[in-house]
């Protein structure tokens, strides 16, 4: 069988369904794999079909099918899987920019989606693959989802749609690439807006959420805080000498917020009106105008050098002084450089200039995507994420909060542990199927000589997955464990998942070893 040649970067690029079908027969042929890569913003192994040095298969990229069709009457969009949410600026083909994003080219039809991730360089394909979510209980990115067209493992291109409460359509929404791969999908829109808002920064003992029960001394728990939020995200810092907590926190502008000049006008004065809507965007780091990155640069830099200055002392051949300054400084990190360091760049709100917490107003598509400017490769993070029904929320970051307590730096890490919600969901692997969730998220610096999930993360999976009154699920495009037997339990419709994988992909083509093993799902038979 005659196939497209391969890109001189080692990916296929189809153009269009028949050149993807016709990749999906040859490796049928040829006992190949076939994998797709989307922003490459999830684990490795999870994309590729090989290694980091050897394809195993077919490795796709969809650059070339990224057109977005808009109906403005019906409030519709329908999008090639290949496209970018916003501009993806390490993309390899370098094609991906503003004006050729999804968001853009619905924000300039008037229209938006309600929810997104805090960062949105992924494409459409990938971000609903792993079934990845904003940060609200409110909104959802895949319930917007109306239709998918997808090619499966025979072959065969399917259109599966939500109004026909089609079992393929919720298996395929969140299905990793198990079950095809994505070429199309189609959401609901609702009219463009904007969001105001504001982000605090105070100690454990002082934040306005009680993060660890229903509601104490005045505060909200953190179910009914995050019910009642309609956008938000926690940035917790559990450092024994830091204990300080971020809160960001937004909803979409109505009306009333215009007429009392909210953010609108000539210094928020005079007329208002979304016509004369004035932004006013969140600055995640501290910046001087024409070095936006500064902050993140020293934050990347510190971090390269704490995490990597142990295997100085073991490797290298370096004066016995050399040897004493580093030992002194890896006792004194934890209880003294590191939260001088947190401090400074995460000063309390009374500590800032000006004082008090940063409000910000923007549209839709750069406001909700707060985490979008972050340079990866100056700060890169390694996750996992783990979602827990919301109803459980306090008790699980008050199980989190003593293992803080009592491991301390082992288990608490240079970093903060990011908190947030999504929205119940159809999809059968969704890891919030049928159930609002929290999600709590462990970050690790990527330039770390250890391996997270080998030496950081298993503390605190075993935390809640041992816990019998928690369910946990996981993000499917982070680190997850090992563990099979536990994963499959978490999810009622995993049997149906399998035997509609039998069928769609009989020869096993999208499956590789990554998720052979860490799904249980056999490669034969």
């Amino acid at each position: 069988m005659n196939i497209m040649q391969i890109g001189h970067d080692g990916f296929y690029h189809p153009g269009n369904e028949d050149q993807i079908r016709e990749l999906i027969l040859y490796a049928i042929e040829q006992g190949l794999k076939v994998r797709v890569r989307g922003s490459g913003h999830s684990v490795r192994d999870a994309i590729y079909t090989g290694n980091r040095l050897t394809h195993n298969g077919i490795d796709i990229m969809l650059d070339m099918m990224k057109t977005v069709s808009i109906d403005k009457v019906r409030k519709q969009v329908t999008v090639q899987a290949g496209c970018h949410l916003g501009k993806d600026p390490f993309h390899p083909t370098g094609d991906s920019d503003v004006k050729n994003s999804l968001f853009y080219q619905m924000d300039q039809a008037g229209l938006a989606i309600p929810d997104m991730g805090t960062i949105i360089h992924q494409t459409v394909g990938g971000f609903l693959s792993t079934g990845s979510a904003g940060g609200s209980v409110r909104h959802g990115f895949g319930n917007q989802l109306i239709a998918l067209k997808f090619i499966d493992g025979n072959g065969k291109l399917h259109h599966v749609t939500r109004e026909n409460n089609d079992d393929m359509f919720f298996a395929v929404g969140v299905s990793m690439g198990l079950l095809g791969i994505i070429t199309e999908a189609t959401f609901q829109c609702v009219d463009t807006f904007y969001i105001t808002g504001e982000e605090t920064t105070t100690t454990v003992d002082e934040c306005s959420v009680d993060l660890f029960g229903d509601g104490k001394y005045g505060k909200s728990g953190i179910e009914d805080f995050l019910r009642n939020t309609e956008y938000s995200r926690f940035l917790w810092w559990p450092q024994k000498y830091v204990r300080r907590v971020v809160i960001w926190k937004a909803r979409q502008m109505q009306v009333s917020d215009y007429s009392k000049g909210n953010g609108n006008g000539k210094n928020g004065q005079g007329r208002n009106s979304p016509d004369t809507f004035t932004p006013k965007p969140y600055l995640e780091f501290p910046h001087s105008p024409g070095n936006e990155h500064q902050a993140e640069s020293a934050s990347g830099l510190f971090y390269s050098v704490v995490g990597n200055w142990h295997q100085g002392l073991k490797k290298f051949n370096i004066s016995f002084a050399l040897k004493a300054v580093l030992s002194i400084m890896t006792w004194l990190y934890p209880s003294q450089i590191l939260p001088t360091v947190i401090k400074k760049f995460v000063p309390l709100d009374n500590d800032k200039q000006p004082q008090g917490p940063q409000k910000f107003r923007d549209r839709w598509l750069y406001g909700l995507a707060m985490d979008n400017h972050v340079i990866n490769k100056l700060s890169p993070t390694e996750f996992t994420e783990m979602w827990i029904p919301l109803s459980r929320a306090g008790y699980a970051l008050a199980k989190l909060n003593q293992m803080y307590n009592s491991k301390g730096y082992e288990a608490t890490g240079s970093y903060s542990c990011e908190v947030y919600a999504a929205k119940k969901s159809d999809f059968w692997l969704s890891p919030s199927y049928n159930e609002d969730t929290i999600r709590i998220n462990i970050s690790w610096f990527g330039y770390n000589s250890d391996s997270p999930a080998n030496n950081y993360f298993p503390q605190f999976w075993n935390l809640l997955m041992n816990d019998p009154s928690i369910s946990c699920r996981f993000h499917w495009g982070k680190h997850i464990p090992v563990a099979p037997d536990y994963v499959k339990k978490q999810y009622p419709r995993w049997e149906d998942f399998l035997s509609m994988r039998n069928t769609l992909d009989p020869n096993k083509v999208f499956l590789t070893r990554y998720w052979e093993r860490h799904l249980g799902i056999k490669s034969k038979g």
